[in-house]
């Protein structure tokens, strides 16, 4: 590797921390690629991500967002010269990807706005406190002026040049296709998917990579507004949210989203089976927060980001123990919640968490 290539890595403990095969062996391999003059960004990963950088200028860095990389995209995001200073970068996979949220990033924080394009000056905090902006944790990029550099963005896996096929195999998952295995191999199972889909689709003919992933990702958007855990809050003040269920390994919490007044958000993208889930939900006061009327099951949370396995014995594993509602999933596909004044009891408790 390349003294000027710096690897961010996503690890998955919160779901709220290259070029690839041709679709058939005949097609040669559709590849994406990036000229070398600049800061180039490469998507080693199978989710498609959206990337934020800082930028520094004389008076006030600018933050700026977003660009879109497909699985096995190069693309340079800051063309040269580059002058000299600290370059920032995160990242979050794409919202039509199953699962919660997964990001690439650091602890430098920045203001961000996640639902559309956006520049700002990095000193213009108060940003964080306006709806539809918040805070989020950036990492330094390994920039050489004024040539520039590479970061490679990926994830245990390491797909390497099979990134792009690894997307495809993702993407088809999130459209509900049954792909085992997501390994960046065009096998006999995934080239059955894509020809169903594309059967579903009337397209006859099959279409480059990156082609085939934007209409599997436009596709995946439509069906995911029918399904995940989806929560609104229509409550009249700031809601903190966590959820907690039941996992292959045991019961688990992942926590926190914010939500401002009247604002939605889907904390579990893609079709969701699970019949029950535990909810917890802090609408801000003075001095503490107001808990849902219903919270009955404890499960552990943090006063970060957080993932958590098992809820027992949070103490002495050093998180804090909170209450949760029990939600039932009767649609089979997924859940949507409306949180309103009278979600919440009149009880205050004392919260530190989430500062």
């Amino acid at each position: 590797m390349s003294a000027f290539v710096r690897r961010f890595i996503f690890f998955p403990v919160f779901e709220v921390s290259m070029l690839a095969l041709a679709l058939v062996p005949t097609r040669a391999p559709a590849q994406e690629s990036a000229a070398p003059a600049g800061q180039v960004m490469c998507n080693e990963t199978s989710y498609i991500i959206k990337q934020a950088i800082v930028i520094p200028q004389k008076k006030s860095a600018l933050v700026k967002g977003w660009i879109r990389l497909r699985p096995g995209q190069c693309h340079t995001i800051i063309k040269a010269p580059l002058s000299k200073g600290r370059y920032y970068t995160y990242g979050f996979a794409a919202p039509v990807h199953s699962g919660g949220r997964r990001e690439w990033g650091g602890m430098e924080p920045f203001c961000v706005t996640p639902k559309k394009d956006f520049a700002v000056r990095a000193d213009a905090r108060e940003k964080c406190h306006e709806p539809g902006w918040e805070e989020r944790g950036f990492n330094l990029m390994n920039v050489k002026a004024p040539s520039g550099g590479k970061t490679v963005l990926s994830e245990p896996a390491r797909f390497g040049s099979r990134a792009q096929m690894a997307g495809i195999q993702r993407l088809l998952r999130d459209n509900g296709y049954m792909i085992r295995a997501i390994d960046g191999y065009a096998g006999r199972r995934t080239r059955n998917a894509i020809r169903r889909f594309l059967r579903t689709k009337k397209i006859n003919r099959q279409p480059e990579n990156p082609v085939l992933i934007d209409l599997l990702e436009k596709t995946a958007a439509e069906k995911l507004k029918e399904t995940g855990l989806h929560i609104c809050n229509r409550a009249g003040g700031t809601v903190w949210a966590a959820y907690g269920r039941k996992v292959k390994k045991g019961w688990q919490s992942r926590g926190w989203w914010k939500l401002a007044d009247d604002q939605c958000l889907r904390l579990i993208s893609g079709p969701f089976r699970d019949k029950n889930i535990y909810i917890y939900a802090g609408l801000e006061q003075d001095g503490g927060e107001r808990v849902l009327k219903d919270a009955k099951e404890p499960f552990c949370v943090s006063d970060v980001l957080f993932s958590i396995t098992g809820h027992a014995n949070c103490a002495a594993r050093g998180f804090e123990k909170r209450a949760f509602a029990l939600f039932h999933n009767t649609s089979g596909t997924g859940i949507h919640i409306d949180l309103t004044k009278d979600s919440f009891s009149q009880k205050s408790v004392i919260s530190g968490l989430r500062r």
